[in-house]
Formats: C-alpha cells, sequence, structure tokens
C-alpha cells in the first residue's frame, strides 16, 4: 500500500472515530434563531477584477440565522444576493441549498441559473453529470473549494460527486464569463465556481440527517461543532457522510463515505487563519450513454452495461464498468492584517487522488503487444492460460495525482486606490498506468482497484496500456489596481496576470517518444468600469482574457495492445486555447427585489472541444477536437423578489449565439488517394450551446412549513460541428414540500423534507457526452466525400424519483 493511501485511510478512521466520541458528549443546544455572528452571513467587501478569497463573495441581508444555517430572507429563495462585481455573478445561498436533496452536488445547485445547463445521470448526483457555462463545457471552467483548485491537473475533469456536503455549503459562487484575477487554473477560458464552507458555529452542538428514496437510496450525515473552544477564538467542526443507491436504470449500485472538517481561528483586528479537509472515498458503476439512434430504439430504460455476463469475454458486465476513487483536499485560506492597510491573504493547500474508470481487454496469448514489442513471440512469450484461450482481464486507467501549491496575495488600500498583487505556486505530479488484473469465474475484477495481482511481463514489468507521468509547475504572478471616484460611485478596476507554465510528459511504453515538454507563457490583462447610479442602481462593463494550456495526453504516444499500431501520435506543440469576453449589464437591489442583466460577447481562439471515446478495453478517455475560431453572444437575465406573503420567486433566462469561424480541416482516403478537405462548419452553431434557456422558481417559507417548485427549459442541442444531429428541447421540474416540528427534548428545530426529481417523468436526453465532427457523411468544402467522424453520445436524464429526510440540530 502507497504512503499516501495509508495516510488517507488511518485519517478516515482516526476521525471517524472522534466523530463518534463527539456523538457521545452531550452537547449544547442550538437555538432556532441564532444570532448572526453563531452562524455569520457572507462578508461585505469591494470586489474588483481578483477576489476569490472566501470573504469575497456578496452579501445577503441577514439578522439571524437558523438552526440549518438558512435565514428566510434571502432574494428568490437564496438565488441572489446582493453583488458588486463589474461582471456577471451569481450565487447559491443556504436558503436554496437547504429546500434541495441534501444529496445534492455542487452542479445540481447552478442548475437555476442563466446559461448554466445540467445534466445529471441520476438524481441523487453520486455519479457525477455535467456542467456547460455559456456553452463552455465543465473541463473549461475552474473550481475551487477553500480557495484551492480542483479540476484534474492533466485534462482539467471535474466531477462534482466528490466534493462537499449539502449539509456543510455555505455558498457557491458562479462567475459566469470569465475567472477572477487571482483565481488559480491554466485550464479556464470561461467561469469559475467556487465552493465555500460554512464556517463552525461558536457555541458547541450537533447536527444530524438521515435520508431515504427512491431506488434504495440511504444516506446518513452527522456534524458536530466545537463551538469557541476553552474560551479563545478558536472552533471547529466534523462531519462525516455515507450515502448509497441503486441505479435507476440498468444494473449498478453507488456508495460514497466523506468526512469533512474546518478549523478557524480569529485573533486580533482582522486576523483569520483557517484550514479544511475533506476526504472522499466513493465506488460507482457507470452509466452507459447511449447513441441517438440507440434512445430512440431502447428508450431510457433499456440501454445499459449487462446485467449478467453474456460470454467470457463480455467487457460490458456492469461490474467492470466501475469507477472506485478516493481524494484528499486540504486547504488553509487565512487573512492576516500587518497594518498601515495593508493585509496578506494566503492559502496554502494539498490535493491527492487515487482511483480509475474501469474496464476490461480481451487478450489472447497469440497475438498482443507492449507498445511496438510483440510479447507473444518466442523471446518474450506470456502465457496468458493454458490452451491459448483469449481471455478477458480487468485493464482499468488508474490516475494517482499529489498535488500541492500555494496562493499568495496582498492588498494595500490607498487613499481613493486598492492595489492588489500576488503569487500562485503548483506542483502536479500525475501518474497514470493501465494494468492487466485477473478476472474471476463471474466476471467480476479481483480487486476493483485493479493495482494487484497485475499482469507481469518475462522481464518481471508490469505489463501496461498506459504508462505515464506528467509533472506540471505553475507560477502565476498577477497585479491589479481597483480606484475609487466620486465620492465611491465611479470604480475602475485594471488588472494583468502571467502565467507560465511547463509540462515534462514521461512515456514509459516501449517504442513511444519517452520525453516531451510543453512551455506555456501566457500574458492575461482584464479592465472594468462600474458606476452607482444610486443605491439600488449599478452598471458596469468588463473585458478579460483567459488561456487553456493543452492537457497533458497530448504529450503522449498510445499504441494498439491488440495489433501494435499507434493509435495517437504525441502533439508538444499544440497552441493554448485562449479567450476574449466583454461584458456590460445593469443591476437593480432593491427592498423588494433584485435584478441583474448583462450583455456578453466571447471570441475564442484555437477553439478546443472535449469529447469522450473509449479504449481497447472499452473504458471512456478524454479526447480534443480543435475547430479553430469561435464567437458567441448573449444575453443573460434574472431577478429575484424577496419575501412577499411567505414567497420568494426567481426567474433568469439565457438567449444566445455561438457561431464557428473556421471550417473543419480532414483528410479523406488513403496513400496516393488521399485528399486533403474540410467539413463546412463556418457559421454552423457550436456544440453544446442551446439558444434559449429559462427557469423559473417559487419559494415558500413561513417558518414553519416550506417549499418550493422550480422548472427549466433548455433548447436544442447539437452535438456535431456539423450540425447534422441534435437533441430536442426539454423541460423539467423538481418540487420540495417540508415542515419544521417543534423541538422535542435535545432535538431542537427537527424537520422532515421531501424532495421530487422530474415532477412530471419528463422522458429526455439532458446533454451531450461526446462530441463528434460529423455524425452522417458529409460533402466537404473541396467537394469530396468524407466519411461519419463517430456518432456523439448523450447523457439520459433521470426519470421521476423522490427522497424523505428527517433532520434536526442538538
Amino acid at each position: 500500500m502507497t504512503k499516501p493511501r495509508a495516510f488517507a485511510q488511518l485519517l478516515l478512521a482516526s476521525t471517524a472515530m472522534t466523530a463518534v466520541a463527539l456523538a457521545q458528549i452531550a452537547l449544547a443546544p442550538v437555538a432556532l434563531a441564532q444570532a448572526a455572528t453563531d452562524q455569520p452571513a457572507a462578508q461585505t467587501v469591494r470586489t474588483g477584477l481578483g477576489d476569490s478569497q472566501p470573504t469575497d463573495v456578496g452579501k445577503v441581508r441577514a439578522t439571524g440565522t437558523r438552526a440549518d444555517g438558512t435565514r428566510g430572507t434571502d432574494a428568490g429563495g437564496g438565488l441572489m444576493v446582493e453583488e458588486d462585481a463589474p461582471k456577471s455573478r451569481s450565487t447559491v445561498t443556504r436558503d436554496f441549498i437547504d429546500k434541495q436533496s441534501p444529496t445534492s452536488n455542487p452542479y445540481q445547485l447552478l442548475r437555476m441559473f442563466p446559461g448554466v445547463q445540467q445534466s445529471s445521470t441520476d438524481p441523487f448526483g453520486l455519479n457525477g453529470g455535467n456542467i456547460v457555462i455559456r456553452g463552455l463545457n465543465s473541463d473549461q471552467v475552474v473550481l475551487t473549494i477553500e480557495g484551492a483548485p480542483v479540476n484534474d491537473s492533466g485534462n482539467y475533469a471535474l466531477f462534482p460527486q466528490e466534493y462537499i456536503d449539502a449539509e456543510n455549503l455555505e455558498q457557491v459562487v458562479l462567475t459566469h464569463g470569465s475567472s477572477d484575477l487571482d483565481s488559480p487554473h491554466i485550464g479556464a477560458v470561461g467561469g469559475t465556481m467556487n465552493l465555500y464552507l460554512r464556517d463552525p458555529l461558536k457555541e458547541a452542538g450537533g447536527f444530524a440527517s438521515l435520508s431515504a428514496g427512491s431506488y434504495h437510496q440511504a444516506r446518513v450525515f452527522a456534524r458536530a461543532d466545537t463551538g469557541l473552544i476553552m474560551g479563545t477564538k478558536v472552533r471547529a467542526f466534523l462531519s462525516f457522510s455515507h450515502n448509497e443507491v441503486g441505479h435507476w436504470r440498468g444494473p449498478g449500485f453507488d456508495t460514497r463515505d466523506n468526512l469533512e472538517g474546518k478549523v478557524v481561528g480569529e485573533f486580533g483586528d482582522g486576523n483569520r487563519v483557517s484550514f479544511a479537509f475533506l476526504y472522499n472515498d466513493a465506488t460507482n458503476n457507470f452509466y452507459r450513454n447511449p447513441t441517438l439512434a440507440q434512445f430512440q430504439q431502447f428508450g431510457a430504460f433499456g440501454f445499459n452495461y449487462n446485467r449478467t455476463q453474456t460470454s467470457a469475454t463480455d467487457n460490458n458486465y456492469y461490474k467492470i464498468q466501475v469507477n472506485p476513487f478516493r481524494n484528499l483536499i486540504l486547504s488553509a485560506p487565512s487573512s492576516f492584517n500587518l497594518g498601515s492597510n495593508v493585509t496578506l491573504d494566503v492559502t496554502p493547500y494539498f490535493w491527492y487522488g487515487y482511483g480509475n474508470g474501469g474496464g476490461a481487454t480481451a487478450l489472447a496469448t497469440g497475438g498482443f503487444f507492449d507498445g511496438v514489442t510483440d510479447i507473444t513471440k518466442t523471446a518474450n512469450k506470456v502465457v496468458l492460460t493454458p490452451g491459448g484461450r483469449t481471455v478477458l482481464y480487468y485493464s482499468p486507467s488508474i490516475t494517482q495525482t499529489y498535488r500541492p501549491g500555494v496562493i499568495s496575495k496582498v492588498t494595500y488600500n490607498w487613499d481613493n486606490q486598492k492595489i492588489v498583487g500576488g503569487y500562485w505556486f503548483e506542483w502536479a505530479n500525475h501518474r497514470q498506468t493501465g494494468p492487466f488484473s485477473p478476472v474471476d469465474a463471474g466476471g467480476n475484477p479481483v480487486n476493483v482497484w485493479g493495482d494487484r495481482s497485475t499482469l507481469a511481463l518475462p522481464n518481471g514489468q508490469t505489463l501496461q496500456k498506459r504508462d505515464q507521468l506528467t509533472v506540471t509547475k505553475t507560477n502565476v504572478l498577477f497585479l491589479g489596481d481597483t480606484i475609487s471616484l466620486m465620492n465611491d460611485h465611479l470604480f475602475f478596476d485594471v488588472g494583468l496576470k502571467q502565467a507560465f507554465v511547463t509540462r515534462d510528459g514521461t512515456n514509459y511504453i516501449p517504442g513511444t517518444t519517452r520525453n516531451l515538454s510543453l512551455t506555456d507563457t501566457n500574458t492575461l490583462p482584464t479592465a472594468a468600469v462600474r458606476y452607482k447610479l444610486n443605491d439600488q442602481n449599478t452598471v458596469f462593463a468588463s473585458v478579460a482574457t483567459g488561456f487553456r494550456t493543452p492537457q497533458n495526453f497530448t504529450l503522449f504516444d498510445a499504441y494498439s495492445i491488440a495489433s501494435g499500431a499507434k493509435t495517437t501520435a504525441a502533439n508538444s506543440s499544440q497552441k493554448s486555447e485562449t479567450s476574449f469576453t466583454a461584458e456590460i449589464g445593469h443591476r437593480y437591489q432593491g427592498g423588494l427585489f433584485d435584478t441583474a442583466v448583462s450583455g456578453f460577447f466571447q471570441h475564442f481562439s484555437n477553439r478546443l472541444v472535449s469529447t469522450t471515446v473509449f479504449d481497447s478495453s472499452n473504458s471512456q478517455i478524454s479526447s480534443n477536437l480543435n475547430v479553430g475560431g469561435q464567437n458567441a453572444f448573449g444575453i443573460d437575465a434574472e431577478i429575484g423578489l424577496r419575501p412577499i406573503a411567505n414567497f420568494r420567486p426567481y426567474v433568469s433566462a439565457e438567449l444566445m449565439t455561438s457561431r464557428i469561424l473556421d471550417n473543419y480541416a480532414v483528410g479523406t482516403g488513403t496513400g496516393a488517394s488521399a485528399v486533403a478537405d474540410a467539413l463546412p462548419t463556418v457559421g454552423k452553431q457550436a456544440p453544446r450551446t442551446p439558444q434559449v434557456q429559462f427557469a423559473v422558481g417559487i419559494d415558500y417559507d413561513d417558518g414553519a412549513l416550506f417549499g418550493n417548485l422550480d422548472g427549466k427549459f433548455v433548447g436544442r442541442q447539437f452535438s456535431t460541428f456539423t450540425n447534422d444531429q441534435a437533441i430536442p428541447a426539454y423541460f423539467t421540474a423538481d418540487a420540495t414540500i417540508g415542515y419544521h416540528l417543534p423541538d422535542t427534548g435535545v432535538l431542537k428545530a427537527p424537520k422532515v423534507q421531501l424532495n421530487v426529481f422530474n415532477l412530471f417523468d419528463s422522458n429526455y436526453l439532458s446533454g451531450v457526452s461526446s462530441v463528434q465532427t460529423n455524425a452522417a457523411a458529409t460533402k466537404g468544402v473541396k467537394g469530396s466525400t468524407i466519411p461519419a467522424g463517430g456518432t456523439p453520445a448523450y447523457y439520459v436524464g433521470s426519470r421521476i424519483a423522490f427522497i424523505v429526510s428527517l433532520s434536526s440540530a442538538f
């Protein structure tokens, strides 16, 4: 066992025992209506272009909070805050989070915002899904937790099922079109998603929740708060959750254990030290994503992985299509008042992950390869099984990541200016392997992690379908200035970020290019203006630039295990994707309601569209399609009301057009008959980009009875560059109803809650899983016939489901 895995398991065991011990202590009651200082609302600060610390978020109007962290007063039922950023930004608060299913992942919590298209493969959030923001896929948007970046350091993928339990979330902040000046990313050309944990309470207490739902769903959550420890200003919480559920279609079962904690200390005037950790241990079975034809033929329930093994070499058996993963996130965002109007913000962090994506490969003694080496020849012969039969081997793609980093920022308030300067450093070690291990007589992997009893070559080395190491070193400097004029009515923001990224790749597969490096340098200016017309009305405009360093898989050759043929060629000269975003907008923030309207324009160069393909083991792997230039423009709008007869409605909408600027170059034929041509993609709508989206939410809360009804319409989405295949528009609705029960004994503010997903049982495809160039043969711009580039696959939206939860403070 590796030291990090042993450490993670030791941490889980020790902290779980601590949680049990704390649960046995008589904890002080938590009042239903606590003072605001017990669970503070988000801090109010001047936000310029570069603010991503946990205190740099919008404010809510709060006079107090309940035991569950809600206030009952946030605009739009918790979907709007009073924001002063000079660009589009939306925030989910506890008032909305608490009414959603406690199993909700961050993607699901953002679904109501303008321009957010969220695809779930399961209703309970355990299987991830996808999110697209203004047509940008999740791997083009940065996500931070307590200031620490959590996108995959190699391909920038996100896995929302691995993150914070909903009960511990204070806010989820979405910046729609650009990242902040100090956002730690090298793979975002669009927006940011920042997640913040709730602070520990200042009074000792506890909170517990039990849930049960459709498809044998069951969940338990427990949190213990220390309160202020021994008269100090230090407080902490520790929580544990276990969640499990069967698949709503096809065979499979998902489980997740999650351990979270946070310590906060406040010392003197403006000094705050915090430390947060999250440990996740999950094992899921994959859902199978159909093509359009398969969905039309089999419907929502009919196209799945096999419930039983159909043959001795069946790699579609569901127990092989498994996704075990463990990860640990440590972050310590802290602020220090250095005096003379100088503050220092420092966020050291560490991210560790280990897991795989399942899959199996049928190997025959008569022919398979280690890179370019035929290991079935006499000198290298490997006997897989007596008699030379073809045998199925479990062959997952394993990834192990160590990722330390630190973000530091100095802010100097001088006269009418706020000057910000900082530095971000990260060293990511990304090890990716693909060993082969036994499958038992029933078709099950002997070990789902795939790292035991692996198949060895005659030289003692482990046979691998991939074997590579990526070391990514990131150095980013940033400098910004916010100037206040006209008695704090007019603000100018300017900023500059300089990024230096080096990727060093080592490929250990025989016959491959062993060492390749990629160096990426980008200079990124930003600017914005904000003018406060009066206490209610503000206008703003901004321009920002972004970049996305090519993913790590561009550094590695790949070869077929069956034939030894090269299937992918390394390309260390691939250019970065770059973006330019301009916005202009208006906000109204009054006593009755808040509004936000913005128009935006985005230009992309070297646009990289992510897709999913399958390798020889039927495992999903990432790939890029370079579509060249792309323009997008549109309008976002949202309005949220404060309580009117206990109702708080919310409405959002987006109108958007996205156009490809270049024809997609391809080659047709082989040898002497090869022809260079291009698909006619100029002027086509970009894939994954609905032209129309709107959402309506109605929230009710009278202090006893509460509930909401949320509906989202998503327009047609193309899945190819040529726009020759698309999924139709759809509408779904979710509902909540609950009741605050009276205090009983040690139970403080108990409540019962019912959540219903897909209330009208819509039958729909919720998003594009894999984009392709063209789904049908197409006439090229030079007249040749270009065959289909592939068949797109889609996420199937889950059908109606429910979950009932009982919760209480102690």
